[in-house]
């Protein structure tokens, strides 16, 4: 299946949060703050969606699909949404949230999205075969 849109926003209680969603008509948006706001971004290729739409896989991510538990009574609590809708089909997507709660396999799932990330942002220090062109830059990931 081809990635037609995506988003995952992740918050903590320490006022970090990190923010990164792409939609074909505007490329990748990722939007960092930990104390100074940061943003990138970046025009993304069909092999990196494809490389994206394996991370979900490989990280079985896409069994989140409809966990929405919000724990209430935790005001101290990290919070993440995910969106993914897909090109050819309306009925295979994947949508979840969650605040002081996360599905079994989060932790391993959130880092794997975070290395996708960082080398989508810091070619250099990443895949080498990622041709994106930056659109805008700002210091800070």
């Amino acid at each position: 299946m081809k990635i037609d849109t995506f988003s995952f926003r992740f918050a903590d209680t320490q006022g970090f949060m990190e923010w990164y969603r792409y939609n074909p008509q505007q490329g990748l948006w990722i939007d960092k703050f930990d104390g100074l706001m940061h943003a990138k971004r970046c025009e993304m290729t069909e092999e990196e969606l494809d490389e994206l739409e394996q991370v979900i896989r490989e990280n079985r991510i896409n069994e989140w699909n409809d966990f929405c538990k919000l724990d209430m009574c935790m005001c101290s609590g990290n919070s993440w949404t995910l969106h993914v809708t897909y090109k050819d089909t309306m009925d295979e997507y994947i949508h979840a949230m969650g605040h002081s709660e996360a599905p079994e396999g989060f932790e391993e799932g959130k880092k794997a999205l975070e290395s996708y990330k960082k080398a989508l942002a810091n070619p250099s220090k990443g895949k080498e075969k990622i041709l994106f062109k930056l659109l805008s830059t700002l210091q800070g990931f």
